[in-house]
């Protein structure tokens, strides 16, 4: 599937207005799921939030702070 939109470390915010109560979290995994039967797959991203980890997929979360990495 290539390159991931959020990777681990990543500050996201959780789409939705359910969630107005905890509006940020940090992304802990990423990952593709694939359906063997039908091919069909998705990204799975894991986020902790208020000290809870949420499952959603990627298209759930927007990209508030990318996660900086040093270079070496």
């Amino acid at each position: 599937m290539g390159m991931f939109k959020f990777i681990v470390g990543d500050l996201v915010r959780v789409r939705g207005k359910d969630w107005a109560r905890r509006p940020l979290a940090i992304v802990t995994e990423v990952k593709e799921i694939r359906h063997e039967e039908s091919g069909a797959s998705y990204v799975a991203v894991t986020a902790a939030c208020a000290g809870e980890l949420y499952t959603f997929s990627e298209k759930d979360f927007d990209l508030i702070k990318r996660v900086e990495r040093n270079k070496n």
